[in-house]
């Protein structure tokens, strides 16, 4: 399924660059494009009901419903999952702040 998605990645750059400008003039000035192609295929991933036969319109409909707060989302819990910084594993020392 991930290279299905992978292309349509350069029909759907025009789509793309216009959502990561959108998220800038949000606000969340580090965007980039590659940030929200990874957000596009984490929902595609938890999709339930994707047709068989994509089409293109159908495509740039679920790109154009990706929202700012589908990135927090993914961001959020990202970080929840990644290492405890308190723990052994993942400690640092405060020299390094």
């Amino acid at each position: 399924m991930e290279n299905q998605w992978e292309a349509w990645r350069g029909k759907l750059a025009p789509v793309i660059t216009s959502k990561a400008e959108e998220w800038v003039i949000y606000g969340h000035d580090q965007v980039t494009e590659e940030d929200v192609w990874n957000t596009f295929i984490e929902k595609m991933r938890r999709k339930k009901d994707i047709p068989s036969n994509l089409r293109l319109h159908w495509v740039v409909a679920e790109l154009f419903a990706v929202s700012a707060n589908d990135y927090m989302t993914q961001l959020t819990v990202s970080a929840y999952r990644s290492d405890d910084w308190f723990s052994s594993k993942g400690s640092f020392s405060l020299k390094d702040l």
